[in-house]
Parts: C-alpha cells; structure tokens; sequence
C-alpha cells in the first residue's frame, strides 16, 4: 500500500526519526515539533512499532462509519440530472428528504453535487453597505409590494406582484399576472383588502402604473388608496424593500422547478399551486417570524363600502348645454331630480374593473343609458340640370377658344377680339 505524507507529516517523521537515532535530546525534538516530551516520547514509540504509519492519523485507510454507498451516491446523482437539474443544494436537499426518503447532510450533497457540476453558481455582486431598517412592531402597518416580470411557465412571460409584511415577512397576498399595468394592479388591491383587510402603509416603487412624473395626476391606483386611507410609500431603491425583492429570488428559485415538477403550465393552475400549496405549505411555515406586537394593525373594510366603485378608473366630463356628456363616441343624458339644471357641472365616470360604467353627479349616482350620436350622411353629388350641361359645354367652349386666339396672338401678333371670342363659344 502507498502511503503519502503530508509536508507536516513527513518533517515530524524525521524529527522523530533523529531522535530515535540519539542525533537529538527528547527536549530539543519537542522545540522543533513545538510539542510537549510526553508526545515526543508517545509518537517515538508509536514509529517504532509501525514505522511510516506512526505519524498517520490511526483512521488512516479506514472507512467512515457515515460513508454512504457507491450506490446511494449514483441514484442522487442521477435524480439531480435528470429531473431536479435546477434546484438549489437546500431545495434538493427538502426535496429528496420529503418525496424520495433520502436523508443526507448538506455538506454530502454538496460535495457530490459540486464533483459533478450541478451546483447553481452564487450571485458575486458586491453590494454597497445599507443601514437596516428596524421592521414593524404590528402586522399590517406596511405592505412591501412590488412585481416580478419572468418566465415561470418557462414559455410565457408573466407578472408576478406580491405583498409581503413588513414586520412578520409573511406574503399576505400574491398573484400572476399578463402584466403589471394599472388594471392588475387595482385587482391586486381588491383581492388583498377582501382577504386581510385594509392596510396602513404600501412600501412600493416609483412605477409606471402609479403614474410618477409626468402622470402625477392620473393615478387611479393612488386615487383608490386615498379613498381606503392607505398611505403610499415610495422606495429610493430595491434595497429598502428588500423583504419582497430577496422574496422573489426564492420564490423563482423554488416555485420554477416546483411548477415544472407538477407539469403546471398554464397561469390558472399556477396561481392555484402558488396560493394553496407553495405560500400556505412553505413560505408562511418557514420564513415567518411572530410580531413583536401581537396585535393585528389590519383595519376590518366596513360593509358601506363598495370596494367596486373604489378600485376603479375614474374620468371628469363636463356637462354640455344639452345636459349630456360624451364618452368613446356616445352621449349620455344626465338629469337630478334634486337640481334639474346641470349644465355646467363636473360629472365623474367611474369604469369598474369588469367594464361596467357608472356616473356620479357631485356624489349622486345616476341611471343613463347611451345614446349613439347619429351618422353623418354619406356625400351625394347632385344630378345635372339641362341647364348645367349647357353652361359646361359653354364653358370648355370658351375657354378653349381663348386658348386658341392666345397662342395665334404670341406668334404673330393679332390683336384679341374678346367679342369674337364670345360669339364663337355660344354658337
């Protein structure tokens, strides 16, 4: 059997080896291994005994209680490759231990992972240094919100926008979507007040759909908040909500090649697998911490309320001098019984998300239907007169007559007769 010393190993071998010889004293071989004479006299008689093998390790050569099988090692590789090739070492790990009943340390999985090239690479990206933000003391105080654009389905691209509070990290509410556009967006909203309540504070960023800079004015998201009493927080960068941005990379860590696994392909069976299985039956068990205040900051939605009319798009028509306003080439006729002149008045058109329409005079809702403006009659030409003809026949008539006695009056200088000119055209 070959053995192979290590640098250390082999300095000790010789330093014990001289000693034996009577080359040096037990005191001067131990200030050169820097040991005790005790060890020095244990590692003389050990060498003695077994040669090399005395400055081994008494393991050396032996098989680890805890080896796994040649075997074991093949099957895990195996199933790495062929169906769980894009979950991370922990993943896989949960995952082979829960459906396949393979229990192995992290660092064994690692190892042979790592000896095959299947570890996913770790992000590098040197950050800069923040300050941490101390969470809320209560749940509800602020919502992180924010979207995820990727291909879950690994064909389509979908919108993933997700809700995750601020003091516990439990994701309240989320949902894929086609798209993060100001209509999914008030859904979003809708849904999550229907299911937890109304929340203080939304901790987003300046996104289109909530209509920062140019559109300051237009937004219908903000607009339903202030009605709800939820105030809008606006983050500087991704590093201030990076609850629900270090969410997403989990999420699109796990929930892919969860998806994949159950052969979930379409955006309907995502967001059931999504709602029902990955946030109740994984992330709201593991990644959870209890408030520091038990008690829940979620304002209950009154029944008065019509989450309807307030998650909605709102437009300003003015009254024409016919009592009607226009809207998308119609007019709609607008009366009160309680003022019956309007003309003038602002109306407000409220267009829900399903698309039904409904007007509001100064708070009152009001019953129109539309009415279609009418068509505009094609162009018809009108039909000549005998009296028609005879003036386009006298007209070309006279004009190519005064052609004519032009050019004979630039060639040889004959002066125009006007009269003439007329008595021929008429004839």
């Amino acid at each position: 059997m070959e053995i192979y010393l290590k640098h250390t190993e082999s300095h000790r071998f010789q330093i014990i080896t001289e000693y034996l010889s009577g080359k040096l004293l037990r005191v001067e071989a131990s200030e050169l291994l820097d040991c005790s004479e005790r060890t020095v006299t244990r590692l003389a008689a050990k060498i003695r005994s077994e040669g090399v093998l005395g400055v081994k390790n008494g393991n050396y050569g032996k098989e680890p209680r805890n080896k796994k099988s040649a075997g074991l090692r093949d099957m895990v590789v195996s199933l790495v490759k062929d169906l769980y090739f894009d979950f991370n070492v922990t993943h896989l790990l949960e995952k082979l231990r829960d459906s396949h009943g393979i229990d192995l340390s992290y660092s064994t999985l690692y190892r042979w992972c790592r000896d095959e090239k299947l570890v996913k690479a770790p992000r590098r990206t040197r950050r800069k240094p923040k300050k941490a933000r101390p969470r809320m003391r209560r749940e509800g105080y602020i919502l992180q919100m924010d979207g995820s654009h990727h291909r879950f389905n690994r064909v389509d691209n979908w919108c993933l926008i997700s809700a995750i509070d601020d003091a516990t990290s439990k994701i309240v509410h989320a949902e894929f979507f086609d798209g993060e556009t100001t209509k999914n967006c008030l859904q979003f909203l809708k849904d999550l007040v229907l299911k937890n309540g109304i929340p203080r504070a939304i901790y987003t960023d300046k996104a289109g759909w909530l209509a920062q800079g140019k559109r300051e004015n237009f937004s219908h998201f903000i607009a339903a908040c202030e009605k709800l009493g939820i105030k809008i927080l606006f983050a500087s960068s991704p590093e201030a909500k990076g609850r629900v941005e270090r969410s997403f990379r989990t999420i699109q860590d796990r929930l892919i090649p969860e998806m994949r696994i159950n052969g979930i392909k379409s955006m309907k069976e995502a967001n059931f697998y999504l709602k029902n299985t990955f946030i109740r039956e994984y992330w709201n068990k593991k990644n959870v911490i209890p408030p520091v205040d038990p008690e829940t900051a979620f304002i209950e939605l009154s029944q008065d309320v019509d989450l309807d009319e307030i998650c909605a798009f709102e437009f300003d028509r003015k009254i024409a001098k016919d009592q009607t306003i226009s809207w998308k080439g119609k007019k709609y006729p607008v009366s009160s019984k309680f003022l019956p002149d309007l003309r003038g008045f602002n109306a407000n058109i409220r267009v829900l998300l399903n698309g039904d329409m409904r007007i509001f005079v100064m708070g009152r809702k009001i019953e129109s239907e539309g009415l279609t403006k009418p068509a505009k009659e094609p162009f018809k030409p009108k039909e000549d007169t005998d009296f028609d003809k005879a003036m386009r026949t006298f007209y070309f008539r006279y004009v190519n007559q005064v052609y004519c006695e032009l050019r004979e009056h630039l060639a040889t200088g004959k002066v125009l007769d006007m009269e003439k000119i007329l008595r021929k055209s008429s004839s």
